[in-house]
């Protein structure tokens, strides 16, 4: 009996030992330098802190100031008629392996129902997030604050921009396709100040196939606009440190890439309910206008007060043009709706050069439609020791917007915004 007892003491003992070392962190919990090796086997809904970690976000968390709070994961809700018309795509939505073109889509994603042992899942998934990011048929962003950081000195300058993509293909809302069907979207991106370089942009006509897009730049010097060579999507945007492939991680149709490989799939910690007074337009300094940063330590662009929660992504490579200036892109693309949540960039030697990282919340467009807007996104080059901090004006984000038609995104308007 004395060693039954015995037995059933040290056994309770482990198993309460044990129930202690495996307890998840508490909501709330900020991971940095300073706590990453005492929580590193610890668990956060279920998974261990070390394996919500890339490799990256650990090197930054343990050499460059980047502090994680963490929130426990939310449900997206994604709206019903997008549901409904990226199911229309099953049976009828197919990679074509010659044109590498998608044929049959209905709006959506093109291949809601991905099997990862597809040799073609990777090229897929990439599709589903160029068709189907749930952005709605017009995305109206009027206030855009792009801000420039150094790594040694902090904040050098800030630019306002303003942003219109509107969908010709997929819509929605009314006619599926909007104009002779061979435009996929429109985009007018150009700065409103500083005066210096207000006016400066571009306007973009995106073609429904392989063909490159059709850019016209607005030029200040001679106040003209002028077209742009077929490789101004690997272009730089302005003064900042983000290429216009960047924009939202992946911008470009997924044919131009050489090609892609799904690494796996895994959960990450990603902004995919940010906070939105991420940029509070007017403030008085610094540190209250753009609340998320942690603009008191070096290297000043750190997302370090924003909210962290695990999502599974799919890990994809994918590989470049030989004339782009990365040898190869690592997306992290959310496995429940297409969202890119970050992403790294390499050199031609395949050396880390970049870092993106975007965070997210969903909301509701002007007609009802659920849609996921950006709070916050950073493009970090680590060999510049520099970065483009994005913060577009929550407050007069609107999607869908009411009266705004395809004639309203054109060269004219361009030309209109920039004077």
């Amino acid at each position: 009996m004395k060693k039954t007892i015995l037995n059933s003491l040290v056994l309770s003992a482990f198993t309460l030992t044990a129930s202690v070392a495996i307890a998840d962190i508490k909501d709330g919990t900020v991971l940095s330098a300073a706590n990453i090796d005492s929580l590193y086997e610890d668990t956060f809904e279920g998974h261990k802190i070390k394996d919500l970690l890339t490799e990256k976000m650990e090197w930054r968390i343990r050499e460059s100031g980047l502090q994680m709070p963490l929130v426990h994961s939310q449900k997206v809700e994604m709206d019903a008629k997008w549901i409904a018309r990226s199911q229309s795509n099953v049976g009828k939505a197919s990679l074509n392996e010659q044109t590498r073109q998608v044929e049959g889509w209905q709006g959506g994603m093109p291949f809601p129902n991905v099997d990862e042992k597809d040799p073609k899942a990777a090229e897929k998934i990439i599709w589903n997030w160029y068709y189907g990011n749930p952005r709605g048929d017009v995305m109206n962003v009027p206030n855009v604050s792009y801000v420039m950081i150094d790594g040694d000195s902090g904040v050098e300058r800030s630019q306002n921009w303003k942003f219109i993509r509107y969908t010709m293909k997929g819509r929605m809302n009314g006619e599926q396709t909007e104009g002779d069907g061979g435009e996929l979207s429109r985009t007018l991106f150009f700065a409103t100040a500083p005066r210096d370089i207000k006016g400066l942009g571009t306007y973009t006509v995106r073609h429904d196939n392989d063909q490159v897009e059709d850019v016209w730049a607005y030029i200040r010097a001679v106040r003209r606009t002028r077209r742009l060579s077929g490789g101004a999507w690997m272009d730089p945007i302005g003064g900042t440190d983000q290429l216009q492939d960047d924009i939202e991680i992946f911008n470009a149709n997924p044919s131009w890439y050489e090609g892609y490989k799904l690494i796996g799939k895994r959960h990450i910690l990603a902004g995919a309910h940010g906070k939105h007074s991420a940029w509070v337009v007017g403030a008085e300094n610094q540190d209250d206008e753009y609340p998320v940063l942690d603009l008191k330590n070096p290297p000043y662009w750190n997302l370090s007060k924003d909210n962290y929660e695990p999502r599974e992504v799919y890990v994809i490579e994918a590989i470049t043009p030989e004339e782009h200036p990365y040898s190869k892109k690592i997306v992290y693309i959310d496995t429940q709706y297409p969202r890119v949540h970050m992403g790294e960039a390499y050199d031609k030697k395949g050396e880390f050069w970049k870092m993106f990282q975007f965070h997210s919340y969903p909301s509701t467009g002007e007609d009802g439609f659920r849609d996921i807007r950006t709070t916050a996104g950073v493009t970090i080059d680590f060999k510049r020791n520099h970065a483009t901090v994005f913060f577009p004006d929550t407050a007069t984000w609107s999607t869908n917007t009411e009266g705004l038609n395809m004639d309203d995104v054109n060269l004219a308007a361009l030309r209109k915004g920039a004077r």
